[in-house]
């Protein structure tokens, strides 16, 4: 018997219908036996639990190797296709779907480069992370919204007082400049 402990990039921030399509795969799964705290895969000399962790979902426990090498493929073909995206462990490099997004004030930007952009509250994030990269100024609030399969930033454009929307359109304006000045190109939306 031997002792396994994989870690899967599903965020743990996924939606119930998301946990709905994992669980149905689960079952699907051979060996499975419904605990009481966390989902096994039960037998003899199997042994394994699945538990959601900050890190992914993690599954661990005892499977002889034999039984493993088929087993744990089938497991990540299987949350591949119901779930949409590649499923792997993320230390070989695959990455995690964020299903919401991230919305960011424009007022919150620390640091902005050809690189990346950095928010005061220290998230970070990579222009490379990016597929589309679209902006609406009629929208309420405006916006930049930068996205690809697997991330979505949006980042507004929020002002009070008598002339909040004059003000808006300035930042929004001097943002796209900014953009513009280091090659990142959007999509007008309006």
């Amino acid at each position: 018997m031997s002792d396994h402990d994989a870690c899967l990039n599903i965020h743990y921030s996924a939606p119930d219908e998301i946990w709905d399509k994992i669980d149905e795969v689960y079952r699907s799964m051979e060996y499975y036996c419904k605990g009481e705290d966390c989902l096994t895969w039960q037998g003899q000399d199997i042994e394994l639990y699945s538990s959601v962790e900050p890190g992914g979902i993690q599954i661990s426990g005892e499977m002889p190797d034999e039984i493993w090498d088929k087993w744990y493929p089938e497991l990540k073909a299987k949350l591949t296709e119901a779930l949409g995206y590649e499923i792997g462990e993320p230390q070989d490099g695959f990455e995690f779907k964020h299903w919401k997004p991230y919305i960011k004030k424009a007022s919150d930007i620390k640091e902005i480069n050809k690189d990346k952009i950095v928010f005061r509250d220290l998230s970070e994030f990579t222009w490379s992370l990016f597929e589309n990269r679209e902006r609406d100024i009629t929208a309420k609030p405006p916006f930049f919204r930068f996205s690809s399969p697997l991330i979505e930033l949006r980042i507004i454009f929020e002002c009070t007082g008598l002339f909040a929307g004059k003000k808006q359109r300035q930042e929004f304006r001097e943002f796209m400049c900014r953009l513009d000045d280091l090659g990142i190109n959007t999509l007008d939306l309006t």
